[in-house]
């Protein structure tokens, strides 16, 4: 049995061991101890449900960002228990790193650098290269953070100098030295040895924690796949996920365009939003409600435990409801998105 569901059963039996019954009625302390052992009960199920993780799918323009790119680098993040981020704008891409070392680095860690260095990633690069104070800053808030840069390009067309990699343990000064001279490759085609130079950075004796192993991985294009690729995304999924100590990644995929090009469209991008006044009840016995903020139109997404979409479909109003006693007692999780691009995510249990 799912623990965050024990709760709600353990009042049942509560319940049922108090034989309730018109001859046998209930004290009123009585009864005041039965609704405080149910909203305890109720609170311990949702503050379990807090800490599920359910990896949904990305939302993003598709005019912006290649899909391949950011399907593949969410698969990645998603099987690793990492996290995707998306930039419409390469000069966020400093922010955006201090972001996942701050959330999700600890002591004792070692974290990876998988930078594409082909020449579309060359503003993003110098971007990296702007913000190292701030990034060198933010690993000092931990206690001995082992630091390693890879960079690829594409193995095909770039010769030796599609790899590059360096140890740097703890020496950040180094590793800002060498990050300040990287120089860019051609890289050919559009796709890039994103698999190749993941399995290269391992041969390099760099993984050593056993508290967490962070891959963060800066790109713009898709995986080379086979047969110009001698490893899938599966054998990448397999080695980050084999040992005790997993390597999560975190992908951050910038758009391949200029920060002005192309300059009759503008960038597109979704905004996390409170657009949601409340769900309920939660948990649920079936019967879902959910109130908005605004009467608009909505693209209603609800996905389980796996991420896997249950429920996908348009609405235009401020309360919708949905019966889902069809599925399964579990965890859920709903997104909705407006037309504006605004979107929230609420989770939620189903216990019939």
């Amino acid at each position: 049995m799912t623990s965050i569901f024990k709760p709600l059963v353990l009042l049942a039996l509560i319940l049922t061991s108090c034989n309730i019954n018109p001859s046998n009625q209930l004290t009123e302390v009585d009864t005041n101890a039965l609704k405080k052992a149910h909203d305890d009960s109720v609170q311990l199920v949702i503050d379990s449900l807090k800490k599920v993780n359910i990896y949904l799918p990305p939302l993003y323009d598709k005019y912006t960002f290649d899909s391949a790119t950011t399907i593949k680098f969410f698969e990645m993040a998603k099987a690793t228990q990492g996290e995707l981020k998306l930039l419409v704008n390469s000069k966020l891409i400093t922010k955006e790193i201090i972001n996942i070392i701050d959330h999700n680095a600890i002591d004792h860690a070692d974290i990876l650098f998988l930078i594409d260095k082909t020449g579309s990633m060359e503003d993003d690069i110098i971007n990296v290269q702007k913000g190292l104070t701030q990034i060198v800053e933010s690993l000092n808030h931990f206690k001995n953070i082992r630091l390693g840069i890879a960079l690829y390009g594409d193995k095909n067309s770039d010769g030796k100098d599609w790899f590059s990699f360096q140890n740097f343990e703890m020496d950040y000064n180094a590793a800002q030295k060498f990050i300040q001279h990287i120089k860019v490759t051609a890289g050919a085609d559009y796709p890039e040895s994103v698999y190749e130079g993941f399995f290269e950075s391992n041969t390099q004796d760099f993984w050593r924690s056993e508290a967490k192993r962070m891959v963060i991985l800066i790109g713009d294009a898709p995986p080379l796949e086979k047969p110009l690729s001698k490893y899938s995304i599966s054998d990448v999924i397999e080695k980050a996920t084999l040992t005790k100590t997993k390597m999560n990644f975190y992908p951050i995929v910038v758009t391949p365009y200029a920060d002005d090009y192309p300059k009759s469209k503008s960038k597109k991008t979704f905004t996390s939003e409170k657009i949601i006044t409340t769900l309920y009840p939660n948990p649920s016995m079936g019967i879902v409600n959910v109130d908005f903020t605004n009467v608009d139109e909505y693209q209603i997404e609800i996905y389980n435990s796996a991420g896997i979409a249950i429920i996908n479909e348009k609405y235009t109003g401020n309360q919708w409801q949905k019966d889902l006693s069809s599925f399964e007692n579990g965890a859920y999780v709903l997104r909705a998105v407006s037309k504006e691009m605004q979107y929230e995510s609420v989770k939620f249990i189903l216990n019939k």
